[in-house]
């Protein structure tokens, strides 16, 4: 009966949190475990929609240069392996709403944007700073024109 009981009880645990639950420093913590793992759903899904929809941008501009049809996706360009490397530490230094500023103990005390995106909270990357590339024979990153 304690048993059964027991694993009653088990079974109607309440299923974890979803990513960024918590707060801004745990989700920049999470985020880098999940890029650590190789776990790019994780990953992705701790990004703000805007960072999202530029990482999307960005590789359908490197997929015009590229030729064979890579990165098919945002997803795919940032997260096609994992990174290994220790745990972070990451605490708030400010925080206002919906943002907040996030200190890591990485690149020199790197401080992240993270911001409330659906109820919660994401990593909000700026990649065009962080992403650069040209394509042949244009100047500012975008695919020339076919030539005819």
């Amino acid at each position: 009966m304690k048993r059964l009981l027991l694993l009653a009880l088990c079974a109607c645990a309440a299923p974890p949190p979803p990513p960024g639950s918590a707060g801004p420093a745990e989700a920049v913590q999470e985020f880098a475990a999940a890029v650590q793992k190789g776990d790019a759903a994780t990953a992705w899904a701790l990004l703000s929609t805007r960072t999202q929809q530029e990482a999307d941008a960005i590789a359908a501009r490197a997929r015009a240069c590229s030729g064979d049809g890579r990165p098919e996706s945002g997803r795919a360009m940032l997260f096609g392996s994992a990174l290994p490397g220790r745990p972070i530490e990451a605490r708030v230094v400010s925080q206002s709403g919906d943002s907040a500023q996030v200190r890591t103990n990485q690149d020199g005390s790197r401080v992240v944007r993270v911001v409330r995106d659906g109820g919660r909270w994401r990593v909000d990357l700026d990649l065009g700073v962080l992403v650069t590339f040209r394509c042949e024979g244009d100047a500012d990153g975008r695919p020339a024109a076919p030539s005819r």
